[in-house]
């Protein structure tokens, strides 16, 4: 019981600290939309953020069905959604002319076959993953669970959730697919990180967003106990690369222009 009060209080005085911060107009930091990739450290990089901005100023996509927060997102009036000054979560992408115009829009990628193997790994442990019974009754291994088509998310899901593109389609004209996805990301997002670079990313991102405090490299949501994919066999990631041979060229292919 102490313990619960203890943390309400913490949560209490943090939020007072957010208010008073906010209520110095110098100090607010950008507006932001942070579009939030699974198994793309996304987690941690909430927190982060949600230190600099008072929760009556957040919107969150709901994790377990973001498709309806985008909806209620969209239903609001124009003055409540360029109200909020943080917007974040999956399918935040579908926001990107919802939010105020000045919004900093941010992302995340990681390697293509790092973010399949995480993501397996993540579901199998997580019992309210929405794969996570779909995984343990069919005793689903890694290559298993990599060519089942259980989820949009493992398959070629970046050239997807950029494009809009269905799977079929992108596949159907897949360099189209790819120019596609790259020109969103390219045109349409202010900063791109990279996950095996998340500190130069973390660094750009507190410079052009004026945000207070530096990143204390927190990891948040980290899949425990997964083997390193070093330590996966190579039919295995051959699999995985078949299935998602447009987000590897894509991915290539954003890292080469940004550099």
């Amino acid at each position: 019981m102490k313990t619960q009060v203890r943390k309400i209080v913490v949560r209490a005085t943090q939020e007072m600290k957010k208010e008073l911060l906010y209520s110095i107009f110098s100090s607010r930091p950008r507006k932001i939309l942070f579009d939030h990739l699974p198994k793309c450290a996304g987690s941690s990089l909430n927190v982060y953020l949600e230190a600099h901005y008072p929760r009556r100023k957040t919107f969150s996509t709901n994790g377990l069905n973001p498709t309806a927060s985008v909806d209620d997102f969209k239903n609001l009036s124009q003055r409540r959604r360029l109200g909020y000054d943080l917007v974040k979560g999956h399918l935040a992408h579908k926001l990107l002319d919802y939010v105020h115009p000045e919004c900093l829009k941010i992302t995340v990628l990681r390697e293509p076959v790092e973010r399949i193997i995480s993501h397996y790994y993540y579901a199998r442990r997580t019992p309210v993953n929405y794969l996570y019974s779909k995984i343990h009754s069919s005793k689903m291994s890694l290559e298993d669970y990599a060519t089942s088509g259980l989820s949009s998310e493992l398959r070629n899901w970046y050239t997807t959730h950029f494009s809009g593109l269905t799977a079929d389609d992108a596949e159907r004209t897949p360099e189209e697919a790819i120019t596609k996805a790259f020109d969103v990301v390219l045109k349409r997002y202010d900063i791109i990180g990279f996950l095996d670079d998340f500190s130069s990313f973390a660094e750009a991102l507190r410079t052009q967003a004026d945000l207070r405090y530096e990143y204390q490299n927190k990891k948040v949501n980290v899949t425990q106990n997964r083997p390193s994919t070093n330590d996966v066999a190579q039919s295995v990631i051959i699999k995985i690369q078949q299935v998602n041979h447009l987000d590897i060229a894509l991915y290539k292919k954003i890292r080469d222009a940004i550099g």
